[in-house]
């Protein structure tokens, strides 16, 4: 069951299952991604609107403090737009506020690592390359061979630091405003196996 969770991506059902028959192991998950505590898992029958192409970037662009507008939403994606941002709030995942401002219901949410990779190909959708190395749009990668305890470090790196770094300057009232940004970090491994210690 474990290995089939861990396949499919289905990282909310892991915890569950692993909460349920290895508690102790469990402990220790939730011990490691402490961090991401603050942040709910999107309920069931909603998840499929977070990876969704259709609803992907209302949902974004609601989901920020200062939310979205029918007027952004319709210069983007016109009519169909603000169809689908109608939808978004009868399902009760965009509120509209007094202002007459749409914002995500969940502002702290995450998925699924299932969904998280079709939200991480539909977010590079959205990169401008043509406006790479601006102020609007910076990217750095890099690669190197290291061993399990470099991938550890850049884990570590990854979750903790840079969150809370990051988290200093999306929180911070001074930079509050009205453009639309996303970042990410991201590390993984080119090849399953490496040559002396056979499959990882």
């Amino acid at each position: 069951m474990i290995k089939i969770l861990n396949v499919l991506g289905e990282d909310h059902l892991l915890r569950k299952y692993m909460e349920e028959f290895h508690p102790d192991i469990a402990k220790v998950i939730n011990n490691s991604f402490s961090h991401n505590e603050e942040y709910t898992f999107i309920e069931d029958q909603n998840r499929e609107y977070y990876s969704n192409e259709s609803f992907f970037l209302i949902l974004n662009l609601a989901s920020t403090r200062s939310g979205t507008t029918r007027d952004e939403v319709s210069y983007q994606l016109g009519m169909v737009g603000l169809e689908r941002l109608d939808h978004l709030v009868e399902q009760g995942l965009i509120i509209e506020d007094t202002k007459g401002r749409y914002l995500g219901s969940t502002q702290n949410y995450k998925l699924t690592f299932a969904e998280t990779k079709k939200r991480i190909k539909l977010s590079m959708n959205h990169y401008r390359l043509e406006e790479a190395g601006s102020i609007n749009n910076w990217m750095s990668f890099q690669t190197e061979s290291i061993n399990s305890d470099g991938l550890q470090a850049l884990k570590k790196l990854n979750q903790k630091h840079f969150n809370e770094r990051k988290d200093q300057i999306f929180d911070n009232p001074m930079y509050k405003g009205d453009i639309k940004a996303y970042t990410a970090s991201i590390s993984s491994t080119f090849l399953p196996y490496t040559e002396n210690e056979g499959l990882q």
